[in-house]
C-alpha cells in the first residue's frame, strides 16, 4: 500500500484542508486521510512536498497517433520564411525512411504568406514520399513523389491541385499514415503517453481510422493497451458501423467530418465569411448523417462528429435531438469542437443533451479583438465563439481538451487557455476548469464510477501541479502524474 502525503488534495472543488494524505492499493484509492498512521512501516510513502494534486486530468479529443507520429518527425512550427521550410525538411528527411511527415505549417507565419509549390517540394525531397500539413489539419500538400503512389486511391488521372483540402486532403493522409510499419505506430502511440504524462494527462481519448471506411490500427492499439502509461479512450474514426461492432467499441466517430476548418475556408457557416462570398461546406446531406448517427444509436454506439461552424453543428444537433425526442439512451453524442453557437443554437444543445466537447486552446490561438476568429468571421461573430461559460450556465456538461497534435497536450495551458478566455464573459472559474478536464471528461466515456475525482474506490489517477489554480502564479508547471498509484512522471 502507498500513502501521498504532503500536499493540497483536490476535493469537491475545493482543496480540502483536513486531507492529509491519500492511502492506496492495487491502483486505487483506499481512503482519504485526515493524518498520517501512526505506525508507516508498513506502508510505501510518497512525499509530494506540499504541492498541490488534482485528479488525474483527461483529454477527450485528440488525434495521438498522429501526434506522437509527428513527434518523431518535422515539426515546421517554427518557419519563418520558406526556405526556412525547405530547410527543416531537407535536414528531417534524412533518416525517416520512406514517408516524411511536416506538421505543423502556417502560411500566415511565412514572409511569403503560401504554402510552398509541388515544384519546390521536389526540389527537396524527390524519391520519398513527403506530405506537408497546415496547422489545422485541414489542408496538405504533397511531393510529385508521392502523388503518383497515391494517384489510383484519388481517382484521378493526375495531381490537378497544389493544394488538398476536404475529402482530398484526408485520402492523401491516411494513405501515409495507412502505409508504415506496425512497429512505427506503436512506436507512436508510446510517444504520444509519454508525452501525455509530461502534459499532466492520464486519460486521452483519441481517434483510430481513415475517417472513411477503415478502422485502420484499431485492433493492434486495443491488444497493446496495457502497454501504454496513459489510459486511451479509443474511437473508431470512420463510417463503418459493422467494423466498430465487429472489434467491440462503445463509440464511433470522433473527426468524421460534417464540414471542414475556417483556416481552410471549409467549416460551414450560415453567413459568409468575413470579406468572401463563401459560406464553406457540409461534407454530407441532412439524409446521410441521419441514417448514419441513427444506425450507430440503435446499435447503441456513442457517436462523435466534427462540427466547427453553426451550420454544420445545427445539421448534427438536428439529428441527436430528433433520437432524443423519439429514442432516448444515454450514450452522451458528442459535438466535437462546436465552436461558432448563438444563443438560439446553444439551447437548441441544450434540449438535445448532446455534449459540447471543445478546446480552450483555440480561443487563446486565434481569439481577441485582432485575432484570427475576427479576422475571417468579423468581429461580432468572433464573440460567438468557444462559449464555454455560457453553454455551462444553461446546464450544458461540456468537456475540454486539445485536438492535439492542432494545440499542445499540455494541461497548465488547457486550463489557463479556459480561465482567461478573451472574451471574458466565456472565462470559466477554477473549479469549472478542472471540471471540464477531470469529472465532465470521466462522465463522457461513462467512466464517472471509477475516474475523474479524489474519493475512494476510485482508480488512484493523480496530477501534482505546483500551483493552486486559483490563485495567480506565474512559474506553473506539472511536477508530477501518477497513474493506478504508479508514478509515471516525475519533475518534483
Amino acid at each position: 500500500m502507498k500513502i501521498f502525503y504532503n500536499a493540497k488534495f483536490w476535493h469537491k472543488a475545493t482543496f480540502d484542508n483536513d486531507i492529509k494524505a491519500i492511502l492506496t492499493d492495487n491502483g486505487k484509492i483506499l481512503k482519504l486521510l485526515t493524518a498520517l498512521p501512526e505506525n508507516t512501516r508498513d506502508y510505501e510513502l510518497i512525499d509530494l512536498r506540499g504541492n498541490y494534486v488534482y485528479p488525474g486530468f483527461i483529454d477527450t479529443h485528440t488525434h495521438s497517433f498522429e501526434g506522437g507520429l509527428y513527434s518523431l518527425m518535422i515539426d515546421l512550427g517554427g518557419a519563418k520564411t520558406l526556405q526556412d521550410v525547405f530547410d527543416l525538411i531537407a535536414e528531417g528527411s534524412k533518416d525517416k525512411g520512406k514517408f516524411v511527415f511536416a506538421w505543423n505549417f502556417d502560411e500566415q507565419k511565412i514572409a511569403e504568406g503560401r504554402f510552398p509549390t509541388r515544384a519546390e517540394l521536389n526540389a527537396v525531397v524527390r524519391a520519398k514520399n513527403l506530405v506537408l500539413r497546415r496547422v489545422d489539419g485541414h489542408s496538405c500538400i504533397i511531393n510529385s513523389f508521392a502523388c503518383y503512389n497515391i494517384l489510383s486511391l484519388l481517382g484521378k488521372p493526375h495531381c490537378d491541385e497544389e493544394i488538398f483540402k476536404g475529402f482530398d486532403n484526408d485520402r492523401a493522409v491516411h494513405w501515409f499514415h495507412n502505409n508504415i510499419a506496425s512497429n512505427l505506430i506503436l512506436k507512436a502511440y508510446h510517444a504520444a503517453s509519454q508525452i501525455a504524462l509530461k502534459g499532466g494527462f492520464t486519460t486521452i481519448h483519441t481517434m483510430v481510422g481513415d475517417a472513411n471506411r477503415s478502422i485502420g490500427h484499431y485492433s493492434l492499439i486495443q491488444e497493446n493497451l496495457d502497454d501504454f502509461g496513459v489510459d486511451y479512450v479509443l474511437y473508431p474514426q470512420s463510417f463503418n458501423i459493422e467494423a466498430a461492432l465487429e472489434v467491440g467499441a462503445k463509440r464511433i466517430g470522433g473527426c468524421i467530418l460534417a464540414d471542414g476548418a475556417l483556416g481552410s475556408f471549409t467549416a460551414a457557416l450560415y453567413e459568409p465569411y468575413n470579406g468572401r462570398p463563401i459560406r464553406g461546406n457540409l461534407y454530407q446531406t441532412d439524409s446521410y448523417w441521419y441514417d448514419f448517427i441513427t444506425r450507430a444509436h440503435q446499435h447503441n454506439l456513442q457517436v462523435g462528429v466534427h462540427c466547427i461552424g453553426d451550420k454544420a453543428i445545427t445539421q448534427i444537433n438536428s439529428v441527436y435531438m430528433a433520437l432524443a425526442n423519439s429514442d432516448f439512451k444515454d450514450l452522451r453524442h458528442q459535438l466535437i469542437h462546436c465552436e461558432l453557437t448563438d444563443d438560439a443554437l446553444i439551447n437548441h444543445i441544450k434540449a438535445s443533451g448532446a455534449v459540447p466537447v471543445m478546446q480552450p486552446m483555440f480561443d487563446k490561438l486565434w481569439g481577441g479583438d485582432n485575432g484570427f476568429y475576427a479576422q475571417v468571421l468579423g468581429h461580432e461573430r468572433a464573440q460567438s465563439m468557444n462559449r464555454f461559460a455560457t453553454m455551462l450556465s444553461r446546464g450544458i456538461k461540456i468537456t475540454g481538451s486539445s485536438d492535439w497534435y492542432i494545440t499542445e497536450l499540455d494541461i497548465v495551458k488547457s486550463l489557463d487557455a479556459a480561465m482567461n478566455h478573451h472574451n471574458p464573459a466565456e472565462a470559466l472559474t477554477a473549479a469549472q476548469a478542472i471540471d471540464i478536464y477531470t469529472k465532465n471528461a470521466a462522465w463522457l466515456s461513462h467512466d464517472e464510477k471509477i475516474k475523474g475525482q479524489l474519493l475512494p474506490g476510485l482508480l488512484a489517477d493523480f496530477t501534482v501541479l505546483n500551483y493552486d489554480l486559483g490563485k495567480p502564479g506565474a512559474d506553473k508547471r506539472v511536477l508530477a502524474t501518477i497513474k493506478e498509484g504508479a508514478l509515471l512522471y516525475e519533475d518534483l
